[in-house]
């Protein structure tokens, strides 16, 4: 078997695996949704944790596979230490932070409006509206969310990175 029907039957495989994903995360949801009951979840939870946990385990064999990618264009973010890349990192984080932030901005109104059918707010100015101090609460958590996600991803990405890069010195150094 050649390099190109590798390829081709990896990017099917990739693609069943993520239709599957994808039926088991709309199934838990819809399940959750429709019963309120987090135990009627139970294996489809399971699954969903157990995919991106097994393609991890297999995949720590490639390092370049750990190396995050640009969210849009699905390129390598560059692994080099100049002032340039970093900059670029840093803007890849910033937007991957904001895009999970309002991931779940969104997940937390839904579950607002049709599982709790209830607004847990904090009341910051008791003499302004309800929907007020709603959008006062839901714009503060969006914003600690973003700098939360942020430092989470400079931390996780760049220490991938320096690993990354550290191999490949050695990798490097045993070749000389």
């Amino acid at each position: 078997m050649d390099e190109r029907s590798q390829k081709i039957i990896a990017q099917g495989m990739g693609i069943t695996l993520s239709l599957v994903y994808l039926f088991l995360f709309v199934s838990c949801i819809w399940k959750y949704a429709t019963t309120g009951d987090i135990t009627n979840v139970t294996w489809e939870l399971i699954f969903v944790v157990m995919i991106p946990a097994s393609i991890g385990w297999f995949a720590r064999k490639d390092k370049s596979l750990l190396i995050p990618k640009m969210i849009l264009t699905g390129q390598e973010i560059p692994t080099n230490s100049d002032q340039k890349s970093r900059k670029k990192r840093e803007k890849y984080y910033f937007w991957d932070s904001l895009g999970l932030a309002t991931i779940f901005l969104m997940l937390d109104i839904i579950d607002s409006l049709f599982i709790q059918k209830d607004w847990d707010y904090v009341i910051f100015f008791p003499q302004w509206s309800n929907k007020l101090n709603i959008s006062i609460t839901l714009f503060l958590e969006f914003i600690i969310s973003v700098i939360v996600f942020y430092i989470i991803a400079y931390i996780w990405d760049e220490w991938n990175i320096k690993r990354y890069n550290r191999e490949l010195n050695e990798l490097e150094d045993n070749n000389e």
